[in-house]
């Protein structure tokens, strides 16, 4: 993962179009709309993209682990519900931007001191997208 630091500045880069002519022989970047390229410049031939890019593993929604994420996060995390101290592991670890390291310990005070839910009754995640990471089957990525 790259320093804040170094995202930061890739970020102010990739958003910059004045700077796209600066980096355009360092990194390949797709045209911008003021551009005007022709669409005939890139191949969207099938035989192009299948061989780089993985198939989607799309998994229900009815899956046991994404059953218990989703509990976890909408009735078990403390943020926005009362938390259950027995789904967190012993050794968990709460690492944020500017907050953290907490280990369970400390991240269940924290929460109990702030009582997001309690403060906020109608608070909701709204998370979407639930899905089995391809490489490690016992993680699932939420949005």
């Amino acid at each position: 993962m790259l320093p804040k630091f170094v995202f930061s500045v890739l970020a102010f880069f990739l958003t910059t179009p004045t700077l796209e002519a600066f980096i355009s022989p360092l990194i390949s970047f797709p045209p911008s709309p003021s551009t005007q390229r022709s669409a005939k410049q890139y191949d969207a031939s099938p035989s192009a993209t299948t061989s780089t890019i993985p198939p989607v593993q799309a998994v229900s929604s009815d899956h046991p682990l994404i059953q218990l994420a989703n509990e976890i996060i909408y009735a078990k995390s403390g943020f926005y519900s009362p938390y259950d101290s027995s789904v967190f592991a012993e050794d968990f670890v709460f690492r944020g931007p500017y907050i953290g390291p907490l280990n369970k310990m400390d991240y269940l005070q924290t929460m109990d001191t702030f009582g997001i839910y309690k403060a906020l009754p109608d608070i909701n995640p709204n998370a979407f997208g639930f899905s089995i990471d391809p490489k490690n089957e016992n993680r699932v990525w939420v949005m």
